[in-house]
């Protein structure tokens, strides 16, 4: 007699706690993230790092950069690094999910670690791309902003979540 399939109730119980418990740290951090003293002392410092850490890094390249408060410059042009592209709502989904998934406080430590630093450093390359597409081809600058870059931030954060997950064996 055949064995009807159907899904494991484990699976099903332990999916189930992964997306109510990432779906309640990433809650907590859109909650946090928009407090005014977590705004002060989070994200506007990690906002002026990633514009200092672009205009480093465009300096080490030739350019003659400079930074006025989040404002990314050079003698021809400018941006400005706001919050929402700072890369710190794209950290908040990643480290949703490492914190949700079981894993041991190691394995979890190592993929915030590398997790946040893959996102930073694709982050850099948006906010210089983007700076330079603005200073030469402005018409195009919103669109590449919001419709390219923005999902590509956020389906990085999920492909890098996606890649740690894979590589640890899940506690139980």
């Amino acid at each position: 007699m055949a064995r009807k399939r159907g899904i494991d109730k484990q699976v099903l119980r332990v999916l189930l706690r992964l997306y109510l418990v990432f779906g309640a740290i990433l809650l907590g951090f859109v909650i946090a993230l928009n407090v005014q003293a977590v705004h002060n002392h989070v994200v506007a410092p990690w906002t002026s790092f990633v514009t200092h850490s672009a205009s480093l890094l465009m300096n080490i390249f030739g350019a003659s950069s400079w930074v006025v408060e989040n404002y990314l410059s050079t003698s021809s042009y400018a941006i400005n690094v706001v919050d929402g592209c700072n890369g710190i709502y794209a950290t908040a989904i990643l480290i949703s999910g490492i914190l949700a998934y079981p894993s041991s406080w190691r394995e979890k430590a190592l993929g915030l670690l590398l997790g946040v630093a893959a996102i930073f450093g694709l982050n850099l390359v948006r906010v210089i791309s983007l700076f330079y597409l603005g200073e030469h081809y402005p018409d195009v600058f919103h669109e590449a902003h919001v419709y390219v870059w923005q999902p590509i931030i956020i389906v990085w954060a999920i492909f890098v979540w996606d890649f740690w997950s894979r590589k640890i064996k899940p506690s139980k």
